[in-house]
Parts: structure tokens; C-alpha cells; sequence
């Protein structure tokens, strides 16, 4: 019988049969340059296929398929030896079993505490604090800001009105500081289903956790007691909510972003964990935040450099200038690619307005040094040389091309750097 008949008997395609053959578990007679299949290959396929239900590995089978060829099972030992073989394997089945029970039942209780979680309430409703209203101007003509039918519940304002007698309004709805979200361009858009997070390659996903805990240790080398730490652009990343549980609790703290429903998420998500620290939530363009000149002690640039760089010809903090004092401080990330890359021209072909300098980590560097002072510390946290295409993000964050740095300044410019 030839290989193409003998396949078909068995529902198996040539290329599996020739497979098995070159493992030693079918050992047919060759005649011609070709296979020719006899009546004893057929009695091994039959057993081979059976003991393959019975989850035997390709290795096991062919020690039980040697076993019968070399006796034929034709003494009582030598059937023995088979059957013995066969009860090791039901016991060996029946523990895998016990063990996979636990391991449904493990599951099961896994799916029921996380589904808890959406269904997870906070304690009360938190709104904008009390303590913030002493931070809060008009971004247009700085004056102070007149409040109006509040709902207020203990020290939180739920909602209310924001007023300026040069025009400027905002309102407070719950619990989130609305005010003008600029000018938006047509490749921006807000990112409900977090993507940015769900769909990021796993060895970045790796050195983001080392950013985090670089940060992290750079935050806690400082007194934040009753200071103003501001984190915006929190579209693509949110450091704090990342890390609120181990971020200083008696700061006051300002999450912003121009989209008030990426506000509203991150809002949500920091509620439910019920702690302690103060924030202020704004959903408003980052050069019209109804804030004091001057009020924010540290900056925190997850990302922020690069999202900004998206859609304007420069970083992040030139639209948040006036809210950074001269002893200021930020601590950031910076994601970058590799120049010409593959990365870098997918980049500017989803974001034809993003700035030349987007993602230059060298061009970066030089920034800082003109926008602070004093770079305390930086580092390189690596970069991704995975090019394993199962770990391949969508969007523009290609293996391979992606490196990542974290810095910590102080001591802002407040004059303005053009020449890098």
C-alpha cells in the first residue's frame, strides 16, 4: 500500500505519516525509492493511534510499540509488562486530573473575585476637595475664581460652577473640574478601552514595572507633604493610578487630561481603591487648567513628552510652563525609537502632524537640560530586542525598535528655550 492510500485510511495526511515513520513508530518496507505499507504497519498505526487517545507522549508510544514488536505479547510477562504499563499511566492520569479539578476550582474562584471587583463600590463619593480651591484660578486673565450652586458633601464639592469675570467658566460635574478642552486634532482620540495598556508589547510592558519602581524611588527621596504633585496627558498612561498605593499620602494631587470621559475612567478606577491622598480631577486643555501660576511642586511625565509631541511641535511641559515654580520637579519616562526605524515611519504615518522630534530620545536630553536646572538622575531602563511577533503590539510600539529612559529634575527655566 502506498503512502497516499495509507493516509487516507487512516483520515492523516502524508506529510504526518512520513512524520511517524521518521520517529521510528512506523517502520514500512521500501520498494522503488518509495514506502510500501503491509498489514503489520496497519496493526502499529492502530496502536499508535489508540495509545495517542490514551495521552501517551510520541516517546512512551514508541518504547510500547518497540515492546510489542520485539515480543508480540505472546507471554503472560511480557503482556504484563504492557499492562503495567498501561495501570502506571491511568494512575499518572487520575493525580493530572486531581490536580486539574483544583485547578478549575481555583479558577472558578479567581473569576468570581475579579468579577467582584466591577461591581466594587467606594465608600462614598469623592469629589473635588475643599483644600484645592485655594490653587484654583482663571487661565485666561489669572484672577480668582467665583463658586456657585455647589453640592457639597463633608469637604467635597460634587458639582458646581466656576466663574470669572473676564467670561472664563467651568463647571464641576461629578466630581471632576470641567473646563475648555482646546483645540483637538482629527488623529486624536480618547482611549476608553485602554489599549495603550492591553495591547503593548510584554517586554515593554516589563520595563514600564522598572520605571514605575526608578520613579517610584525618586518620588519617596522627596518631602511631598501638603505639596502639589501634577500628572496630565493620562490618555495613553496613568502613573498614579498605577501606583497610588505607594505614592506619599499627604500630597495633594491633580490627574488632568483634555478628554473629561479618560478623566471620568481613571476617576473611577482611583475611587474604588479607597485611600487616602487628596486629588483634584480636571478634564481641560493643558495650557487652560484653572490653576494658580506657580502652584505645582512635581511634575509627573509618564509618557506625557511623547503624547504631546503627537500633536505639537514640542514637549509637554512648554504648555504647562506657568504652573511650575523655579524649585519645581519632574520625574518622567521617555519612550523613543530607533532613527528611521520601521517604528518611527509607522509613527508619522498614523500621526502626519507629530512633531519631527517625537520620540528622540537624544533631542529629549537636550530639552531637559534647557528646560531644568539640575538633572538629578537619569538612566537607560532598555530596550525591547524581542522581535517574537506573539509580542507585537499594535499601533506603532515595534519589537526591536523601542528603548525607554526615566529622568528626575528640578529647578524649572521659566524662560522659555527655543535653541536645542
Amino acid at each position: 500500500m502506498r503512502i497516499g492510500a495509507f493516509s487516507e485510511q487512516f483520515s492523516l495526511s502524508p506529510e504526518t505519516i512520513r512524520y511517524y515513520v521518521n520517529k521510528g513508530l512506523l517502520c514500512p518496507m521500501i520498494k522503488n525509492d518509495r514506502y510500501d505499507f503491509k498489514e503489520n504497519d496497519i496493526d502499529d498505526m492502530q496502536l499508535l493511534l489508540r495509545l495517542k487517545s490514551f495521552k501517551f507522549s510520541i516517546v512512551e508510544i514508541h518504547r510500547l510499540l518497540s515492546l510489542r514488536r520485539l515480543s508480540g505479547f505472546d507471554s503472560p510477562n511480557e503482556l504484563s509488562d504492557y499492562i503495567n504499563i498501561l495501570v502506571d499511566h491511568k494512575k499518572k492520569l487520575q493525580r493530572e486530573k486531581r490536580e486539574l479539578q483544583g485547578i478549575i476550582s481555583l479558577l472558578q474562584d479567581e473569576i468570581g473575585s475579579s468579577s467582584g471587583k466591577h461591581s466594587f463600590n467606594a465608600k462614598r463619593k469623592n469629589g473635588v476637595p475643599l483644600q484645592f480651591l485655594q490653587y484654583l484660578a482663571c487661565p485666561s486673565c489669572k484672577e480668582n475664581l467665583s463658586l456657585s450652586n455647589c453640592s457639597i458633601e463633608k469637604d467635597q464639592i460634587l458639582s458646581g460652577t466656576l466663574n470669572c469675570e473676564c467670561g472664563f467658566s467651568a463647571v464641576i460635574k461629578n466630581g471632576i473640574l470641567i473646563g475648555p478642552s482646546g483645540e483637538i486634532s482629527k488623529y486624536d482620540w480618547p482611549d476608553i478601552e485602554r489599549n495603550c495598556y492591553r495591547l503593548m508589547n510584554p517586554t515593554l510592558v516589563s520595563y514600564m514595572q522598572k520605571a514605575y519602581h526608578w520613579l517610584l524611588d525618586r518620588l519617596g527621596q522627596c518631602d511631598m507633604d501638603g505639596k502639589v504633585i501634577l500628572e496630565d496627558f493620562v490618555n495613553n498612561y496613568c502613573f498614579c493610578h498605577a501606583n497610588f498605593e505607594e505614592m506619599p499620602s499627604k500630597a495633594l494631587y491633580i490627574i488632568s487630561d483634555k478628554y473629561p470621559e479618560i478623566v471620568a475612567i481613571y476617576k473611577g478606577l482611583i475611587d474604588k481603591l479607597g485611600l487616602e491622598q487628596k486629588v483634584l480631577y480636571i478634564a481641560a486643555a493643558s495650557d487652560m487648567l484653572p490653576l494658580k501660576d506657580g502652584c505645582v511642586d512635581m511634575y509627573i511625565d509618564f509618557d506625557s513628552a511623547n503624547e504631546y509631541a503627537l500633536y505639537h511641535k514640542g514637549y509637554s511641559t512648554e504648555a504647562l510652563a506657568r504652573y511650575f515654580h523655579s524649585e519645581s520637579r519632574a520625574i518622567g519616562s521617555f519612550f523613543s525609537f530607533k532613527p528611521n526605524s520601521s517604528a518611527e515611519k509607522e509613527l508619522h504615518r498614523q500621526f502626519p502632524e507629530s512633531w519631527e522630534h517625537s520620540y528622540d530620545i537624544s533631542y529629549f536630553k537636550r530639552y531637559l537640560r534647557s528646560a531644568w536646572a539640575n538633572i538629578i538622575d537619569e538612566e537607560s531602563i532598555g530596550n525591547v530586542t524581542d522581535s517574537n511577533t506573539d509580542e507585537k503590539a499594535s499601533l506603532y510600539h515595534i519589537p526591536g525598535e523601542v528603548g525607554m529612559d526615566v529622568y528626575f529634575a528640578e529647578g524649572f527655566r521659566k524662560k522659555e528655550q527655543k535653541t536645542l
